[in-house]
């Protein structure tokens, strides 16, 4: 008993952290925040319009994630058609509220309570659909970069972390697609590539890479769509180009595990971004930002909860309960 104890303590301190960083962040932004600008950016936007945005740009997203759910999980596991996609993803949605990899992990239990699929098989696809995600993320960065090449759109610092996203991005799954398909031994994470998780980095070939990469852009020009109009609606008048820019470096800046969520960083950050080219005052720049960012959360996961209750499967309730608890093991 008194053997386990330390590693209970320190379970708990890794889950406590991010909530601790949730609550200095949301504070901060709460302190600084302009409230009365909040307050006139919230009292001029037209309420039905960015409803419609929210909804639209919720279902758009949630049918083409659904999709490449469907076509990576058929590609690696077993078959599954979109319709049989819709509620593995809807019950990630309600998991992903708390925390991305319980998303994962409760999409993988779902195909093994729906289908008999193998956990660590299923996980292993969701995984690299996750690093598909990285690379269209970096595909999109880059152009964004070449085509605001010479605008003031980062600062010179900033240029220098953006570019370097791009490589290490690259680079980092070229390295990791080498050392695996060539079996190279790599200090330290050498026993990690032999994980049954990596096993379709193995297994994919380059049209895989190609045709993932070119849905999940698809998907990612979706939430930037619909982000663009939301901001237009409080008066963020941002080219859209620039969001080729601005949005990769703001998701990966909302992966770094510093909060639940990734909530805080990302809104605190778009200040800086957004703050230019909002029309009005630059006074109230920030209050504006902040209304526009603490809108477009809340209302974007209202409605994807709302949408993903509608498309919960037979299972989804069983599998959100078993990925929440603090200790899981899947099924043999």
């Amino acid at each position: 008993m008194s053997a386990r104890q330390p590693g209970k303590v320190g379970k708990t301190v890794r889950r406590l952290l991010p909530w601790a960083g949730t609550v200095l962040l949301l504070g901060y932004l709460a302190w600084t925040t302009d409230l009365d600008s909040v307050g006139h950016a919230l009292s001029e936007v037209n309420i039905l319009a960015a409803l419609g945005v929210a909804f639209v740009g919720t279902m758009l997203t949630f049918l083409t994630d659904s999709y490449c759910v469907g076509r990576v999980v058929s590609r690696f596991v077993l078959p599954v058609g979109f319709r049989e996609a819709l509620p593995i993803k809807a019950t990630s949605y309600f998991l992903n509220v708390l925390n991305y990899n319980a998303a994962l992990v409760g999409m993988a239990f779902y195909l093994q309570r729906s289908r008999k699929a193998p956990f660590w098989k299923s996980l292993g696809a969701l995984f690299f659909l996750n690093l598909i995600d990285i690379l269209a993320l970096c595909v999109l960065l880059s152009f964004g970069l070449l085509l605001t090449l010479g605008s003031d759109v980062l600062s010179a610092g900033e240029l220098t972390v953006a570019w370097g996203a791009v490589v290490g991005g690259f680079g980092g799954f070229v390295v990791l697609l080498l050392a695996l398909r060539f079996d190279i031994r790599l200090p330290v994470i050498s026993r990690v590539l032999r994980l049954e998780l990596l096993r379709p980095l193995v297994e994919a070939g380059l049209r895989d890479v190609l045709f993932l990469t070119g849905l999940r852009i698809v998907f990612l020009l979706q939430y930037i769509g619909s982000q663009y109009l939301f901001m237009r609606l409080f008066g963020v008048e941002i080219p859209l180009m620039r969001l080729l820019v601005y949005m990769p470096l703001l998701t990966f800046i909302q992966i770094i595990p510093i909060s639940v969520s990734g909530l805080g960083a990302p809104q605190l950050v778009m200040r800086h971004f957004y703050g230019q080219y909002v029309k009005g005052p630059a006074a109230g720049a920030s209050g504006v930002v902040d209304a526009f960012s603490t809108t477009s959360i809340f209302g974007f996961v209202l409605f994807r909860i709302l949408v993903a209750y509608l498309f919960l499967g037979e299972f989804s309730r069983e599998v959100i309960e078993r990925a929440g608890k603090e200790e899981t093991e899947p099924a043999t």
